[in-house]
């Protein structure tokens, strides 16, 4: 499967915080020591699931997912991509 490159995203008005929380994920933003990470979290299932579940959709083809992966900070994709392969 290809690797994915993600940049961060022009904003657009596909992207809901809604939809992620139905999905039981939400982004959280000046998280980390520096309160400069933007991470992704799980809101009804644990952080990894979370992550797996958006990765999962994201490699699939889901422009929602995949903007939802590019709004992250580099550390916390490097970080799902250790743990689920290449985004």
């Amino acid at each position: 499967m290809p690797v994915m490159a993600l940049t961060r995203p022009t904003p657009t008005r596909q992207f809901s915080l809604v939809q992620a929380h139905r999905e039981g994920w939400t982004i959280l933003e000046g998280c980390g020591p520096e309160h400069a990470d933007t991470q992704l979290r799980g809101v009804t299932c644990s952080d990894q699931n979370a992550w797996w579940q958006v990765a999962r959709q994201a490699r699939q083809g889901s422009p929602y997912h995949r903007e939802a992966l590019s709004r992250l900070s580099p550390s916390e994709r490097e970080q799902i991509s250790l743990r689920f392969g290449p985004l």
